[in-house]
């Protein structure tokens, strides 16, 4: 037993180690980087707790029903933690358990299964909920603070917290373990973004469907009896989110019940699946290891062996390959090949789907609330703006640093680094000016919108996607990240977060210099006689387009190619 205490400690010493005691040579910068982000997560944690402890103030304001609205929320929000945390662990589990760098050298070390499983487990819980507890914890805080709670509510959320978090992360470890010991560990985890996406975009719109805002009518009632009943449904007791509620809402109000009982239930049911998860994933951990590093190959029928896969459309790409010419040719379709066998890239277009449905179906109820379509039609310029700035810090921002350690082949290559970046930025503008106009059509379709303006919404719309993009690749190479492990980290770096400001900016500063130029042209049947109020504002904001749609097309790129250049001295 003191042995293998021993051997779990020693594992963890290299992850604390290197977490609490970064490099001499960028000491300085991991300080500014970690009280940068510490900012930023505290004035979202603060965000959190004033709009928390608003809402509960507003919801006991109510008569009647006052005081049993609080006790309902606290056990929903527990619920969305829950369900998070689930999630979270599953697909976090994959990457720590199975597709880990150094699990290779651990594994054929003289190291013991169950230290090393928990090990790994524990790490896996740090990385996956941690943003829980920072964005969580307020909400309780804030409960706190509008019921003045004692000391005792706090102590008891500190002891019952970790205990609810510990319940899906074993959950997680053992449905990642038995799915990779069938599978393999990148097809699950696929398999359950898919699963997870597809699941989320139906219960949204069903949510919609639903029209929870007829609730707040007074028609929607029959009597006030009907609306008091659906605070007494029965709640599901074996749900440890219930047994949570029944300890802390006691507490939070000074009231003499006991909790002993729900408390004890937490925290066993916690304890007694982190032994099965260990029981478990002890057991067929060398074999989930073992799927996690097959290859993917087809088994062809009469034979033996197995064969190469053949490549998707090979013959074509080769085709548009020659076709285009030059270099660029042949790096667009090696990009566009590494797309097609990255399972975890191309399923995210799954996400862009559903977010094209959730959008129009925004815009659908927006045009029932009796909006001038002009009004719709700016606000959805910004939207539009904001859509794109997102889905390219996912998928455009990390396109230079996905090169990995294999970038100094391109180095080494007949390459020069303008052609990369060019067919880093064609391969990556096609899809997302396509999603920009396709958007731009049904949105102004929903609604009304003269085609003049519908047209002047594509360019807009083309010339955004292209800042956008050529901004997510200049300041990607500009902060590369090639050795990371997992290609979902390298947005959250301090990149990451320059290329959401940047692109955020230029959005903003590029609508609001097209705000003056359409108004004029809605203007144009109203005031045929003058139209154009002021010239001078015309003149320039178009120069101001102008001007921010070439240097946001070309100074970061510029800028990246220096800096790609230099990287190798």
């Amino acid at each position: 037993m003191i042995s293998a205490l021993q051997t779990f400690w020693l594992l963890l010493g290299p992850k604390a180690r290197g977490l609490l005691r970064p490099s001499l040579a960028q000491e300085k910068r991991n300080t500014l980087r970690l009280v940068f982000f510490g900012c930023i997560g505290l004035v979202c944690a603060a965000g959190v707790y004033l709009v928390s402890a608003w809402f509960l103030r507003q919801c006991m304001s109510v008569e009647l029903i006052g005081v049993l609205i609080p006790r309902k929320l606290m056990s929903l929000v527990l619920l969305i933690l829950l369900s998070i945390l689930m999630i979270s662990t599953t697909i976090s589990s994959f990457s720590v358990f199975f597709l880990s760098d150094d699990l290779s050298l651990l594994f054929s070390a003289p190291i013991p299964l169950g230290p090393l499983f928990f090990a790994r487990f524990l790490e896996m819980m740090l990385h996956s909920s941690w943003m829980v507890l920072f964005f969580g914890l307020p909400v309780f805080l804030a409960y706190g603070d509008v019921y003045n709670a004692p000391v005792i509510y706090y102590l008891g959320v500190a002891l019952l917290f970790p205990a609810l978090i510990l319940i899906p992360g074993a959950l997680g470890a053992i449905l990642a373990a038995v799915l990779t010991s069938i599978f393999s560990a990148r097809r699950s985890r696929d398999l359950l973004i898919v699963l997870v996406v597809t699941g989320f975009v139906f219960l949204y719109l069903l949510f919609r469907a639903m029209k929870p805002e007829q609730l707040l009518e007074q028609e929607s009632f029959g009597s006030m009896l009907e609306f008091l009943d659906m605070f007494k449904a029965q709640q599901a007791n074996y749900l440890p989110t219930v047994w949570m509620t029944n300890a802390l809402f006691p507490l939070l109000e000074s009231k003499p019940t006991p909790v002993a009982i729900p408390i004890m239930a937490l925290w066993t049911t916690a304890a007694a699946l982190a032994v099965i998860s260990g029981w478990i994933g002890t057991a067929i951990y060398r074999t989930g290891f073992t799927r996690a590093q097959e290859g993917r190959v087809r088994w062809t029928t009469g034979s033996s062996t197995f064969k190469d896969r053949g490549r998707l459309l090979g013959r074509w790409l080769d085709w548009v390959g020659r076709s285009l010419g030059g270099l660029t040719g042949p790096l667009l379709v090696k990009d566009f090949r590494v797309f097609l066998r990255d399972t975890s890239q191309w399923i995210q277009l799954m996400l862009l789907g559903a977010l094209a449905a959730v959008y129009i179906l925004n815009f659908v109820y927006l045009r029932a609330a009796n909006f001038s379509w002009f009004v719709l039609y700016t606000v959805n310029h910004v939207l539009m703006g904001l859509v794109i700035s997102g889905i390219a810090v996912r998928f455009v921002f990390p396109a230079v640093s996905l090169e990995g350690r294999a970038f100094w082949i391109v180095r080494t290559a007949p390459v020069r680094t303008r052609d990369f970046l060019h067919s880093k930025l064609l391969i990556h503008l096609f899809p997302l000016a396509s999603l920009g106009v396709l958007l731009s059509v049904l949105s102004c379709t929903v609604i009304g919108v003269p085609l003049v303006f519908t047209s002047l919404s594509v360019f807009l719309v083309l010339a955004m996607a292209l800042g956008v993009c050529a901004l997510g690749i200049g300041i990607g190479a500009l902060h590369p990240r090639f050795t990371v492990e997992n290609p979902a980290k390298i947005p959250t770096g301090i990149g990451g977060v320059i290329y959401m400001i940047t692109s955020m900016a230029f959005v903003m500063l590029f609508l609001l210099a097209s705000v003056y130029p359409t108004f004029v042209l809605y203007q144009v049947p109203r005031r045929l006689d003058n139209p154009v109020g002021h010239l001078d504002w015309l003149v320039m904001s178009l120069i101001a387009l102008v001007i921010l749609a070439l240097a946001a097309a070309w100074l970061p790129m510029y800028l990246g190619r220096r800096k790609l250049d230099r990287l190798e001295d």
